[in-house]
Formats: structure tokens, C-alpha cells, sequence
């Protein structure tokens, strides 16, 4: 069995992502989606956290990760889901059009391609269906800037360094970098992603109360 990068993570991302912070993003993701009856995917799913919301916006939910360590811990959490299923965001298991809606929140620096990883989530939403995505955002989240406890945040020159990072320069050393990586994408290189892979973005979002801010979201059609 393949070990994925959040095997063994499960306990400490499920105390990270339960921050208020992260709890306000999923909230931002879901009123971005907005309501509906049919079947959705939640891209990524880690612990769960997101599903008990889509459900309660009347989704009917399946959550996919590829760490069953993850998906474990997300059992607690989506007693509401349709299914659980362990899965490849790159390789999904599922025939085309087959979701009314798909969401996916703080994974893009997670894959190892982001491109392909939209890409399948256009395949498997049907034509003109609702993707929504909330993520770090490419240029204040990323390894260049230095965020500081009640001081401005610092901007570094490494910006257009893209790919896999395991150094943060924030105030956490134990947090998402040093575990498992990250894998950066300039701005440009994420919303090139995203067209590519045919998706057509109608609204963006820059949600929280952080300056500058932490999170971008994107809602686009299939």
C-alpha cells in the first residue's frame, strides 16, 4: 500500500485545521458554493471538516483523499457524507459529468500537479456545473512572505521560486512545510492551471480578516 504525505499526519492536521481561522475559510468556500440538492465532491477532503457544512447547504457529499490516515480521522466528522473514498484527485474514479458540484479547499499545494488535478475535477462536474476552490493565497502565503505577530508582514525575493518547499519562514516550525511540503505556483501559474484545464472563473474572492490576506478563493464554471 502506498503511504501518502498526510499518513501519520492525521491527529496534528486535525488540531491545525480546527483553528478558527481554517474553520472561517470552509465557511467562505461553502457560502461561495452556494445551496443545492444534488451530488457534490469534495476534492481533497482530509479530516472531513467541510463535509457536515455542504450538507447542511443541502449537498449531497462524497469526500475523496488519498491518505487514509486522513480519511480515518474524517469519518468523525462526515457522518452526513454520501461516501468516503480513498482516491487520487489526479486519477479520480469517477465517469465524466457525474457531480452537480465540486469543491476543493487548501489542496492546490498539495499536488504534485495542479493542472491535472483540476483537470479531473472538470471531467467528473457536469457541463456548466459550480467548482469552487479555496487555497493559500499564491502571493501573500507563499514561502516568500514572513508573517509577524503584530508587525507587518516581510516579503522576500523568492516569490517565482516554484515547486516543492519544506522551510517556512512564519512563526510555527512545525506547521504544514516542515511535515510534508508544499508545492508553491506563482499567481499566474495558478490561474493558468486552472484555465487550462477548462474551467471558466465568474468570481474571486480574498476571504478572512488577515492584511494581507491569507486565502484566495475562486468560483468558476465547468
Amino acid at each position: 500500500m502506498t503511504t501518502a504525505r498526510y499518513d501519520g499526519q492525521a491527529e496534528w492536521y486535525e488540531s491545525f485545521a480546527a483553528a478558527e481561522l481554517f474553520v472561517e475559510a470552509r465557511a467562505a468556500a461553502v457560502r461561495l458554493l452556494g445551496r443545492g440538492s444534488g451530488p457534490c465532491l469534495d476534492l481533497g477532503c482530509g479530516t472531513g471538516r467541510a463535509i457536515p457544512l455542504l450538507a447542511a447547504a443541502g449537498w449531497r457529499v462524497t469526500g475523496v483523499d488519498v491518505s487514509r490516515d486522513q480519511l480515518r480521522v474524517a469519518e468523525q466528522h462526515a457522518v452526513d457524507a454520501e461516501e468516503l473514498l480513498c482516491a487520487d484527485a489526479q486519477r479520480l474514479p469517477f465517469a465524466d459529468n457525474s457531480f452537480d458540484a465540486v469543491v476543493s479547499i487548501l489542496t492546490h499545494t498539495d499536488f504534485d500537479e495542479p493542472l491535472a488535478a483540476f483537470s479531473e475535477a472538470r471531467r467528473v462536474l457536469r457541463p456548466g456545473g459550480p467548482f469552487v476552490y479555496l487555497g493559500v493565497h499564491p502571493c501573500f502565503g507563499s514561502p516568500a512572505v514572513e508573517r509577524r505577530d503584530g508587525e507587518p508582514a516581510l516579503l522576500h525575493p523568492e516569490y517565482r521560486r516554484a515547486g516543492w518547499q519544506t522551510e517556512s519562514r512564519n512563526f510555527s516550525e512545525t506547521g504544514i512545510r516542515s511535515r510534508v511540503g508544499i508545492n508553491h505556483a506563482p499567481l499566474a501559474a495558478f490561474l493558468n492551471a486552472l484555465l487550462a484545464s477548462g474551467f471558466v472563473p465568474v468570481q474571486f474572492e480574498e476571504p478572512g480578516e488577515l492584511d494581507p490576506p491569507l486565502f484566495l478563493a475562486v468560483r468558476a464554471t465547468g
